[in-house]
């Protein structure tokens, strides 16, 4: 590609007079970049090392110091437009089928897709820089799933919503909050780790890759995925005891799953808890502790038999409660 056309589609201003004048792939990790790469610079520490890898241009967003006048530096006012408008133009010559789809959706596709075997369905990262190592392996009618509307509409305007399909689900049996069975058309689904507020969703994603996914791997899927704990709110093996974990990180996703606990979980007591400031507005009877390093005491301290925790990744509340803590000796 000219740089003379990269300037014309990122609105781009050359801050010097380079010798070159064209570039084959564009990187955005410095440590990927070979010779005849152009770089967009999300990180000025990494400008050395990219020059040092052979890369021909580089797209900044301020005016630095320019270490070799022989390749061409561009200037340009947004990172994140520049992105957005380059994957917009080499996508523009692919014929692809885009769809956007909800969070949940987007992780079982992440979950489920066989890499071997769905090579046709290309998962648009939320980052969207990290998409540019894709686009050489894009072929004619691939199929884009992206979970961010604005985003898709910016890189691929001609896009259809995913989510729109209903289900006539038979034999529904809820074992737990976080296990199903049930039945759709001629397929049976038994003790899927799997909670059934989330069946639309597995069976969108199940069905377009044409039933052809491990249902194991369902236990990666963490929304409502629990975490079982001891007395000392250390985590033990799954279903050993009656109290557990929950934690979500996505907005988007809290209050629906709270009515959800509400309805399912009645007799129970569910702590809500959250170490940052939420959405005053969603009626959320919750209590605030400082810190998840804190969790463990604080819950040793009162009853209850599960808690759901706004704001943090199931990895993070996981690696907590894996800090294993002694009952304290009495002698």
């Amino acid at each position: 590609m000219q740089i003379s056309s990269i300037l014309d589609i990122v609105d781009g201003r050359l801050l010097n007079h380079p010798s070159i004048s064209f570039i084959y792939s564009i990187k955005t990790n410095a440590k990927r970049v070979k010779e005849g790469d152009l770089f967009i610079v999300k990180n000025d520490e990494d400008i050395t090392f990219a020059v040092k890898n052979g890369a021909f241009a580089l797209i900044v967003e301020e005016k630095i110091d320019i270490i070799d006048n022989e390749i061409a530096w561009i200037y340009v006012k947004s990172i994140e437009d520049t992105i957005k408008k380059l994957l917009r133009y080499l996508l523009s010559n692919i014929r692809l089928t885009a769809f956007y789809c909800n969070d949940v959706s987007f992780e079982l596709f992440k979950i489920l897709k066989k890499p071997t075997v769905h090579t046709n369905i290309k998962l648009v990262p939320k980052d969207l820089s990290k998409f540019f190592k894709v686009i050489d392996d894009l072929e004619e009618n691939d199929t884009l799933i992206c979970s961010s509307h604005k985003d898709l509409d910016d890189i691929y305007p001609v896009n259809f919503n995913f989510n729109t399909k209903a289900y006539d689900i038979k034999n529904l049996i809820e074992h737990s909050i976080f296990e199903t069975t049930f039945s759709y058309k001629e397929r049976y689904f038994s003790k899927v780790k799997l909670p059934s507020l989330y069946i639309k969703e597995f069976l969108d994603v199940y069905s377009f890759l044409g039933f052809d996914a491990e249902l194991n791997k369902l236990k990666k899927f963490t929304p409502l995925k629990p975490i079982f704990i001891d007395k000392l709110i250390n985590h033990t093996d799954y279903g050993k005891t009656d109290k557990f974990l929950l934690a979500q990180e996505n907005e988007e996703l809290i209050e629906k799953e709270i009515e959800y606990l509400k309805e399912k979980y009645k007799y129970a007591k569910i702590l809500y808890l959250t170490t940052t400031e939420i959405d005053d507005h969603k009626d959320i009877d919750y209590t605030f502790i400082n810190s998840l390093s804190n969790l463990k005491s604080f819950l040793k301290k009162i009853p209850f038999n599960g808690v759901y925790f706004m704001g943090v990744s199931f990895d993070e509340l996981y690696d907590q409660v894996s800090i294993e803590q002694e009952e304290p000796s009495l002698i």
